[in-house]
């Protein structure tokens, strides 16, 4: 596992995880926090609303289906996310992504878009650019 090397200056990034499979979650919440990423976790749109509502992230990875019912929460995170907080990247994962989505999750502010099943490594690959690049 690739580790992240901070400045003792350096702010420790912030991230958020918003996915309704606990164990995906989980997994995800322990690789970032092994690299020295502050991970929060919210497993529905209504909890990642409220989380974005009282604090700024430096990074949001949002499943697009939360409701495991055809729904698209994912897209509401980046679109809350872009109105909020500007700066923040947003990475927006789906197994069920069809062109139409991930054109819109560009249109609505998403830095990627990745198709699952995705290794974590590739996942904090792409993390880590777009922190390295805000």
């Amino acid at each position: 596992m690739a580790r992240m090397v901070h400045d003792t200056n350096e702010r420790t990034h912030h991230i958020l995880i918003v996915d309704d499979e606990e164990l995906i979650v989980l997994a995800m919440r322990k690789y970032f926090e092994g690299l020295g990423y502050r991970v929060d976790a919210a497993h529905e749109l209504e909890e990642a609303q409220a989380l974005l509502a009282n604090r700024a992230y430096d990074l949001v990875i949002a499943d697009l289906r939360l409701t495991g019912i055809g729904g698209v929460e994912g897209l509401q995170i980046v679109s809350d996310v872009h109105q909020r907080h500007a700066h923040t990247r947003v990475i927006l994962l789906s197994a069920f992504g069809t062109p139409e989505i991930e054109r819109e999750s560009y249109n609505r502010g998403a830095d990627a878009f990745l198709h699952k099943p995705k290794a974590m490594m590739e996942i904090a690959n792409v993390a880590m650019n777009l922190l390295e690049q805000s």
